[in-house]
C-alpha cells in the first residue's frame, strides 16, 4: 500500500481497521455467546467472522494488485516523451475578437484573450470583479496553487478559459464597459 498515493492508502488502513475492530466486536460477541451456551448464535457470528476475514483477504489482494498495475503505468508514463508546452491538444479554432475596430487575434484562445482584456484596460476591468473558475478574473496578487494565470502589467490575469467561457466573459466585459464588441471562431 505505500506506493499508493497517499490519500488512498490512508483511507484504505482506516478500512482495514474498521474491519478488525468489527471482527474483534463479533468474536466477543461469539464468546459472549459461548459462554451461555446459545450454540445457535455461536454459530452465525462464527459465519460472519469468516466472511469479514474473507472480504478483508479480498481487499488486500485487490490493493496489492492495484498497487502493482499502478507502478508499472507509473513507470511507463515516466518513459513516455516530454509533451511540447507549445502543442494543444487539437487543432480547433481560433478566437478572433474586433474592440472599437481593433482585431486581435493569437496563435492561442488564451493570448487573445489576455491582449483583449488589456484592450478594454486592466484597471476597468479590475473594477468590474469578475470571476473565473472560482478564481478572480484579475488580482494584483497570485492566487495560490493555480498555475493557469499569467503577469501582465501589474495584475495577474486567469487564463484558464475555454473557447465559450473566453467569449462569455469578453461579451459581459463589453456590454458593462459599453465598448462595442465582436467575437468570432475561425477554423485553421
Amino acid at each position: 500500500m505505500k506506493r499508493l498515493p497517499e490519500p488512498v492508502s490512508t483511507k484504505i488502513t482506516e478500512l482495514f481497521a474498521v474491519l478488525h475492530h468489527a471482527t474483534d466486536d463479533l468474536k466477543i460477541a461469539g464468546a459472549e455467546a459461548n459462554l451461555i451456551g446459545d450454540f445457535s448464535q455461536v454459530a452465525v457470528i462464527n459465519d460472519s467472522c469468516r466472511w469479514l476475514l474473507g472480504f478483508e483477504a479480498e481487499i488486500k489482494t485487490t490493493v496489492n494488485n492495484f498497487a502493482s498495475n499502478y507502478n508499472a503505468r507509473t513507470v511507463e508514463k515516466a518513459n513516455f516523451h516530454k509533451k511540447d508546452k507549445n502543442r494543444t491538444r487539437k487543432l480547433g479554432c481560433l478566437l478572433r475578437v474586433t474592440v472599437a475596430d481593433k482585431v486581435i487575434e493569437e496563435a492561442t484562445i488564451k493570448e487573445t484573450f489576455v491582449k483583449t482584456l488589456r484592450a478594454f484596460g486592466l484597471e476597468r476591468v479590475a473594477r468590474l470583479n469578475k470571476v473565473v473558475s472560482s478564481v478572480p478574473l484579475l488580482a494584483r496578487t497570485p492566487v495560490n496553487g493555480y498555475q493557469n494565470q499569467r503577469r501582465c502589467d501589474g495584475w495577474y490575469i486567469t487564463t484558464h478559459v475555454s473557447m465559450q467561457t473566453a467569449t462569455t466573459v469578453l461579451e459581459d466585459i463589453g456590454k458593462q464597459l459599453n465598448m462595442p464588441l465582436k467575437v468570432e471562431f475561425i477554423e485553421r
